[in-house]
This record gives C-alpha cells, structure tokens and sequence, in this order.
C-alpha cells in the first residue's frame, strides 16, 4: 500500500523542488495473512513430499517380488515333467532337498520362508520375501489333465501385496 503525501504537487506549482516523497510499505495484516498463506501451501506440499517418499520404494520392492517368482518359475519348469527314478508322490520324495529336485511335482508345498536361490542358499539384498508354490494337475485346453501341471509362484513381501505368478508345465 502507497501512501501519498495531502498536499497536491499543482498546489505548489512555482516551486516543484518541494514535492513529497511518496511512502510505500505492507501493513501488519498484510504480513500476517501472506504468512498464513504461505504456512498452508507450504504444509501441503511437504506432506505431499512425505507420502511420495513413504511409497518410492513400493515399485521396486514390486519389481524384486516380481523377478524372485520368474527365477522360482522358470526353475522349476525346466525340470521333467515326471519323476525319472521313483514314483510320483506330488511332492518331494524321501530325502529330496530343492537342490535334488528332479521334477515339477517336488516343488509342491514349497514354503521358503526366504527368498532363496536352488541351491538353498540365500542371495543379498532379498530379506523380507517369502515364497510359496503349489503344483496341481489341471487341464489347458485340450490337453488332459493328467499331462499337464499349473504351477502358481505366490512370493511376499510386509509393503506390498503379494505377486503371483501362474504357469504350465506339461508332458509334450
């Protein structure tokens, strides 16, 4: 706000050397409603930070649950289809361990309670996701059945919902 001096410049005509300075400056409710504008906006644009900060890692978590069920996936459909030494038991046989696996159905009722590699041990940087797969028989398309499997990769995480991964094995 301006202030400007009562007296005109034009009532003082002949002598031009005494005009006033104009005053200029913001009153104190000015200040105080400018400073409360700002508090808002600055506020929301910091709790609009805070949850973008709180959610950045989501994605990438998404995306190492997402690649752990591809490894877990295509480990277990390049094995046989069928036991090659013993009899089926949808499972794994007496004695299996995930680095014997010889078949798609040993991987049946597997619980990793931590993401680990087929050799049972487990890589860095992978805490925190657990894995679960189950192996049925069931038919796609035309083919029985009893010659094919779906295999589901269900792997967690405690920030994300779980990723699962569906898939087929069969006996061709």
């Amino acid at each position: 706000m301006c202030l400007f001096p009562k007296t005109s410049v034009f009532a003082n005509a002949p002598s031009m050397r005494s005009v006033d300075r104009v005053q200029c400056g913001f009153t104190l409710m000015e200040i105080i409603i400018t400073i409360v504008v700002l508090s808002i906006a600055s506020v929301s644009m910091l709790s609009a930070f805070t949850s973008a900060a709180k959610t950045s890692a989501d994605p990438m978590i998404q995306h190492q649950a997402a690649a752990i069920a591809e490894a877990y996936m295509e480990e277990i459909q390049l094995k046989s289809f069928a036991d090659p030494v013993d009899v089926e038991l949808g499972g794994p046989e007496a004695g299996e361990t995930r680095a014997t696996y010889d078949d798609v159905q040993d991987y049946n009722g597997l619980t990793d309670a931590v993401a680990l590699d087929q050799t049972g041990l487990a890589p860095s940087g992978f805490a925190g996701y657990s894995v679960t797969v189950t192996v049925i028989e069931q038919a796609l398309g035309a083919i029985a059945a009893a010659d094919s499997m779906l295999i589901e990769v269900t792997v967690d995480h405690a920030l994300i919902d779980p990723i699962t991964l569906h898939g087929f094995r069969t006996n061709f």
